[in-house]
């Protein structure tokens, strides 16, 4: 069952995002009609990328990203849930069994490791901040005890893979115009339809490129080991 679970993730994931057709090489933002440059959005952990209409990568259209890293910059999609049980993907969690938390479609690397975002007052062990009251994580005991936790002011989703850039790539990619940088915000990372929230936030932005205040976040800033530590079976 196990094996079978995780054949059936890899196979969603294979069909839902195609191998991207070409990689960006950082190319000078182009001019708008009146000669003058885009403006560059500040990009930053906490923000969100929003999908302009003109992305047409399989792997982002119409997609959010929540950045948890910048320089080089790290996210996962935040609204591409998918109908593989958590459950199944991770029977060795056991504390999974009775929930019926679904995996969501992170990005296009490393789709065999789990990113765990959190909400919750406290920061969990070995988590990275990115929001206020928001956490990225890789551990998988953080995950057993979220799932068993009785909490009701906790809660996480799991993410298979996650989204990366070279260095000022992404940046190129915003001069061009294929995002849209917005402030993040945890009603969005955990919205119950997640499905709306890239119209929901290409419709608040209006086309306009938004710099929000400073996401605010607790504790040093780690970098992204934590995403390179492994399962976290500890």
């Amino acid at each position: 069952m196990a094996a079978l679970a995780r054949t059936v993730l890899a196979t969603f994931v294979a069909l839902s995002l195609a191998t991207l057709a070409d990689v960006r090489t950082g190319a000078a933002p182009e001019p708008e009609a009146d000669g003058a440059a885009r403006p560059r959005a500040e990009l930053a952990r906490g923000r969100m990328l929003v999908a302009s209409d003109g992305l047409l990568d399989p792997n982002f259209r119409e997609t959010v990203v929540l950045l948890l890293e910048h320089d080089p910059a790290l996210g996962v999609v935040i609204n591409r849930p998918t109908v593989v049980k958590l459950a199944d993907a991770l029977p060795e969690v056991t504390e999974l069994a009775e929930r019926s938390d679904t995996v969501f479609l992170g990005g296009p690397v490393a789709r065999d490791r789990m990113v765990i975002l959190v909400r919750t007052p406290t920061a969990p062990a070995e988590s990275t901040p990115v929001l206020d009251d928001v956490f990225a994580t890789a551990r998988l005991d953080v995950l057993r005890e979220l799932a068993s936790s009785s909490s009701a002011t906790d809660r996480f989703r799991a993410y298979a893979g996650f989204a990366g850039w070279a260095p000022q790539q992404l940046e190129a990619e915003v001069a061009r115009g294929d995002w849209l940088v917005v402030a993040g915000d945890a009603g969005s990372v955990f919205d119950a339809r997640p499905g709306e929230v890239w119209r929901t936030l290409k419709d608040r932005a209006s086309g306009q490129w938004v710099r929000g205040p400073e996401p605010r976040v607790r504790g040093p800033l780690a970098t992204a080991a934590w995403l390179a530590g492994g399962r976290g079976d500890a």
